[in-house]
């Protein structure tokens, strides 16, 4: 176990949630809030989304920091299982509605962190 790695993860999770709040807020979740043409349920639905991934990024990053903390290895298993769950579907996903990766890469900036996490893990 390398705590060293799970502390990099951790920094780098913690660009992406600052990224995503940030300039997500501001690209993503206001404009759709403002679409009116979607329905209320719609709407409410995908910006409650917008707020579970906000949370369960901000948990990456506190899982990564405590196991590098601490050294507790369960906190940084956690952490690399949610970064491999974002990475599979952030790529798988984008790939199965046809869309494009340079338009939608988000699944893509998991891929340092979970393989930060795993390298920690398993040295």
């Amino acid at each position: 176990m390398d705590i060293g790695l799970f502390g990099a993860a951790g920094a780098i999770a913690s660009i992406w949630l600052a990224i995503h709040t940030i300039v997500g807020g501001r690209q993503i979740a206001r404009p759709l809030v403002e679409a009116v043409e979607l329905s209320p349920v719609v709407r409410h639905t995908q910006y409650l989304c917008w707020h579970f991934t906000t949370v369960a990024i901000a948990c990456m990053v506190l899982l990564f920091l405590l196991a590098a903390i601490t050294g507790i290895t369960a906190y940084a298993i956690s952490a690399t299982v949610l970064a491999v769950g974002f990475f599979l579907v952030g790529v798988g996903l984008v790939i199965a509605l046809g869309e494009s990766h340079v338009r939608l890469p988000q699944g893509w900036l998991f891929l340092p962190v979970a393989g930060l996490g795993l390298a920690g893990l398993l040295l």
